[in-house]
């Protein structure tokens, strides 16, 4: 019995060390991963996705995101303003990767639109890079290109969107009916500025535009969590290398504690621990990154501080 719950322990500690030594994408783990999808792939290669799925995608995601906005106030008004907004928003962030993968000579397919219905109608949109980054200078533009271009629109929208909408008083006497967006430091700073301070018992209500605007703040936050595959981890890796291992870890750590605050936190959890990962695959060096290169990722990084939700959505 005893020698039995010996190699149950021993393979339980080589089991657990696998999963550590995958979710940090040490080079071992990476080089074994890399050896098993060649294995699977098709002898013959993909001749990829069809331009009309991504078509399709995208026009169901626009009738999706219309439906969304309609349900705010049942004028079509609304629902254009909104799905217009959300839509450019989204298309532009993926757009940036995709043009800065094909600079540097990374095959990468169109980006797939994800409908779902729901008070957003969508949950965003992907590309999936087809073939292996080069370097890490490369590494960075098709990582920053997103989120850069993403929050520049967002900003653009919650501005006016914010500008347009009324403050007025929150209801009384609906409790656990009323939907409240969380502020980031952008969304504070934005508001103060054109709406200064809002009296106690008022609050701003987002127009079309201005929701959509801070939708495209979360997804960017969500996009440069320095996690894995996400696109904060191409640029920390970018700027740092290996180091990034360390701020993957203390991003899940932090999202862990936050769970008890927002549980849907736990869905990214869940995510980085079997889908994402915490470190991110070894990229060669190549030429270093020059001064404004340099800037470009700390600016991301910026980025990230100040869209960054601790507690998205709350309902009073």
């Amino acid at each position: 019995m005893r020698p039995m719950i010996r190699r149950l322990l021993h393979k339980a500690r080589i089991g657990t060390k696998a999963f550590f030594a995958t979710l940090n994408m040490s080079p071992q783990a990476y080089r074994v991963i890399r050896m098993l999808e060649a294995r699977e792939a098709p002898a013959r290669p993909s001749r990829g996705t069809p331009f009309w799925i991504h078509a399709l995608l995208f026009i169901v995601t626009l009738a999706t995101t219309t439906l969304a906005g309609y349900s705010r106030d049942g004028t079509l008004s609304s629902a254009f303003a909104f799905s217009i907004s959300i839509m450019t928003i989204l298309l532009a962030h993926e757009m940036g990767h995709y043009l800065a993968a094909r600079r540097f000579g990374v095959h990468t397919t169109l980006p797939y639109f994800i409908p779902f219905p729901s008070i957003v109608g969508t949950m965003g949109a992907v590309i999936k890079i087809k073939s292996p980054i080069t370097d890490t200078r490369a590494l960075l533009y098709i990582g920053a290109m997103g989120p850069v271009v993403g929050f520049v629109l967002s900003l653009a929208a919650f501005a006016y969107g914010i500008w347009i909408s009324p403050v007025k008083p929150i209801p009384t006497g609906v409790e656990g009916e009323i939907l409240v967006f969380g502020d980031s430091l952008v969304v504070r700073a934005v508001t103060w500025a054109i709406h200064g301070a809002i009296p106690a018992g008022q609050d701003v209500f987002l127009s079309p535009v201005a929701l959509a605007g801070w939708i495209g703040f979360l997804i960017t936050s969500l996009n440069l969590m320095p996690m894995g595959q996400l696109d904060g981890s191409h640029v920390l890796y970018a700027l740092i290398g290996r180091r990034q291992l360390a701020f993957g870890w203390a991003a899940f750590i932090a999202l862990a504690g936050l769970s008890f605050v927002w549980p849907g936190w736990l869905v990214w959890i869940f995510m980085a621990l079997f889908f994402l990962m915490i470190g991110h695959p070894p990229v060669p060096d190549g030429p270093g990154l020059s001064p404004a290169e340099r800037l470009l990722g700390w600016c991301c990084v910026a980025i990230f501080i100040i869209t960054f939700i601790p507690l998205p959505i709350d309902i009073v």
